[in-house]
């Protein structure tokens, strides 16, 4: 029986869905050394690595709070997991929610390799009242 690639995201995912920020070295322990992610699939650079991932992760957090994550389905073909989710928590003092088509690939190690995440950038700027340039300075950190 091989890995439950599936399961490797979804354990993941559910870190991010208790009111709570998480131990964000556990977070990026669920990732391969060599990880390649991306904040918003393509108009970001890539994060390459864990560390730099759970970098990214700690800076996300310190402009929000109260994370949640609500999966709306799951798919998963060969080593790619495909997830529709929103994520909603409190950003710059106000309530964001995200709505995400999100793909992770999962080596047979159960690691994860490589996340991409796709969401619409505009709208993000909308919900934050500021503007599309403003969400990029915001964005790269």
């Amino acid at each position: 029986m091989g890995i439950d690639k599936k399961a490797a995201v979804e354990n993941f995912l559910h870190l991010f869905d208790g009111g709570s920020w998480p131990d964000f070295s556990e977070a990026a322990s669920l990732f391969s050394e060599d990880c390649e992610c991306y904040v918003v699939y393509p108009t970001t650079p890539p994060i390459k690595g864990r560390q730099a991932l759970q970098e990214e992760l700690e800076r996300q957090a310190r402009d929000s709070s109260n994370p949640s994550c609500d999966i709306k389905g799951m798919a998963c073909e060969g080593d790619r997991v495909y997830v529709e989710r929103v994520d909603s928590f409190m950003t710059l003092g106000k309530p964001l929610s995200l709505c995400f088509c999100s793909v992770f690939e999962v080596n047979d190690d159960g690691l994860i390799r490589a996340w991409r995440e796709y969401l619409d950038p505009t709208d993000t700027a909308r919900q934050l009242g500021i503007s599309y340039d403003d969400l990029e300075k915001l964005l790269q950190g």
